[in-house]
Formats: structure tokens, C-alpha cells, sequence
């Protein structure tokens, strides 16, 4: 069995319950995105795909929320 990070333990600990409820979550990275969608029958609860962007960004928490 392939072993996980703690820091992706933690994610799953947190979002599970959300995921399971039928809600998609999409977690930013500096160099990629993470999706955990709900597993189809047979799957594992929840799915997690990673995808790498083609640059890394550099944007603060301030530019983030700028236009919110």
C-alpha cells in the first residue's frame, strides 16, 4: 500500500465530509491544482487528481482576494 504525507492526511481529514456530500473541492498549489470529487461506485470515496500548471504562480493572499 502506498504510504500518504501527513499534509495529505490532513487535506483528506479536512475535506472528506465535504466530498462526500457530493461537493467537488479544488485546493491550489503554487504549481498545480488538487481535486478530490466523490468516487463512483466500486472507487475509493474519494478521488484525487493532481494537475500540474505549465508555470508556477506567485500571488499573495492579498492579490487573491482583491477582486472578491
Amino acid at each position: 500500500m502506498t504510504r500518504i504525507s501527513k499534509e495529505l492526511e490532513r487535506i483528506l481529514e479536512d475535506y472528506a465530509p465535504i466530498v462526500k456530500e457530493g461537493q467537488q473541492v479544488l485546493i491550489g498549489l503554487l504549481d498545480g491544482t488538487v481535486q478530490l470529487e466523490k468516487g463512483q461506485e466500486g472507487e475509493a470515496p474519494v478521488q484525487i487528481r493532481v494537475s500540474p500548471l505549465d508555470e508556477r504562480l506567485e500571488m499573495t493572499i492579498d492579490i487573491l482576494f482583491q477582486g472578491m
